[in-house]
């Protein structure tokens, strides 16, 4: 799947925006609330992740080593801020960071996937739902696909076949021997580690699903549903 950087960086950007629209309803209790798909975060937090990214690598600040440490540190230096403030960073820092990712998309086209995937994590927090249907959660899906091509190989599994809203992408080698249909926010959600073991098992998989779990699935899965 070929995508433009300019595709990636306008999606980004429309993600961020969303984003943000959804923040400025928000109240303090709300920027306080765990975000279930990311249980050691708050609703502030998150928005501390995508703003911290954004800050520091068109700061010229890229991880060095452990990018967990670097992720860490960008959400514990903004720990004391009101979620406003670090919202307002990210809309002064996003746009220098966006024109980033339409001239590297080879190397940042997992940071608007995150982002896209993140936008629901959010909403599913607040009880904000909405924006299923978006070009970016289109993209987001296939862009998902190229973690499970990785994680086929490592894990030394055979091909997936993805039917997304009836278009047919096929990642790995040989022959797919695991198909799932279904839409591409679904997909989104079931590849991103976004649905419990039971709720994945009752997904629209044909095939061994268990076999190929390692393969599709690229973090731990949830203990309790999300509920979306």
């Amino acid at each position: 799947m070929i995508v433009s950087g300019e595709e990636l960086r306008d999606q980004y950007r429309a993600s961020r925006l969303r984003m943000e629209t959804v923040a400025a309803s928000l109240s303090d209790d709300d920027a306080r609330k765990i975000v279930s798909a990311c249980p050691e975060w708050t609703v502030r937090d998150l928005f501390s992740h995508v703003t911290g990214i954004a800050a520091d690598l068109s700061g010229g600040k890229p991880p060095q080593g452990d990018s967990q440490a670097w992720v860490d540190r960008q959400i514990d230096e903004r720990r004391d801020r009101s979620l406003s403030s670090v919202v307002d960073e990210w809309h002064e820092k996003a746009p220098a960071f966006e024109e980033m990712i339409a001239a590297s998309p080879k190397g940042l086209w997992g940071l608007t996937y995150d982002t896209v995937v993140h936008e629901h994590d959010l909403r599913t927090a607040v009880d904000r739902p909405g924006d299923r249907d978006s070009e970016g959660v289109r993209l987001a899906a296939r862009l998902g696909l190229r973690l499970v091509k990785m994680d086929l190989a490592k894990s030394g599994l055979g091909a997936f076949r993805a039917v997304i809203d009836g278009e047919e992408v096929v990642v790995g080698e040989g022959e797919p021997e695991l198909t799932l249909r279904t839409s591409a926010f679904e997909c989104l959600r079931l590849l991103g580690s976004r649905r419990t073991r039971d709720e994945m098992r009752a997904a629209p998989f044909e095939g061994d699903l268990d076999r190929y779990l390692a393969g599709i699935v690229h973090m731990d899965l949830p203990v309790r549903s999300l509920g979306e």
